[in-house]
């Protein structure tokens, strides 16, 4: 509690009013405090977009910091927390908000994506294959990101059969990306000696 002064005593006794609350809904405890706890997330999430719209980044760390303990599900939150920290070059407790999300959250597609491209800003791309080969595998996909990130990692790392793996697969999924073709023909072109081609004009 100390951690968070003040913010945490209201968020809790505001949770202790709600818990005693009259349900107007019916139904049972456990799905009314879901419910409640829910609408608590909401007016946070309010709030902090108010205070990030006039620049008190200071306070909206404070209020994410504690919103990643409450609801340790939720990606937002904890992108957007790592996102500040990183802003503010708090590098060591960002990549501890991604690891900590991916940990507990091992279901989520997406989950270690955040991790991975933290690594990748830091071009530590040795680290990339081990927690995004996994995601790529799964069903339902995670989000493109996550093989675009492991497409060019690989390629940083000179693993181009790899690297034009992904892309291939990543194609598969979504046939229209223009940007992937490009990356993949670029590829390509390194595999068979030919140099890269002229950079794209939009980046994938």
């Amino acid at each position: 509690m100390r951690r968070f002064g003040r913010l945490a005593a209201l968020l809790f006794a505001l949770a202790g009013l709600l818990s005693g609350a009259p349900s107007s809904q019916g139904g049972s405890d456990d799905v009314r405090m879901k419910y409640l706890w829910s609408q608590i997330r909401d007016r946070l999430q309010q709030q902090n977009d108010i205070w990030f719209d006039v620049g008190d980044f200071p306070r909206c760390i404070q209020t994410l910091r504690l919103m990643v303990v409450v609801y340790p599900g939720d990606y937002q939150n904890a992108t957007n927390l790592g996102w500040l920290l990183e802003s503010i070059e708090e590098d060591d407790e960002a990549l501890s908000v991604y690891i900590r999300y991916r940990n507990q959250n091992p279901e989520d597609p997406d989950g270690a994506w955040p991790e991975a491209n933290f690594y990748f800003q830091k071009k530590a791309f040795a680290k990339i294959p081990s927690l995004l080969e996994s995601a790529i595998k799964r069903r339902p996909a995670p989000h493109p990101n996550t093989f675009r990130t492991l497409a060019h990692a690989y390629e940083r790392l000179g693993l181009l059969k790899d690297s034009k793996r992904v892309w291939e697969a990543l194609l598969a999924l979504t046939p229209n990306d223009g940007a992937a073709k490009r990356n993949l023909e670029r590829v390509n072109s390194k595999i068979s000696g030919g140099g890269s081609p002229p950079p794209a004009r939009t980046r994938g």
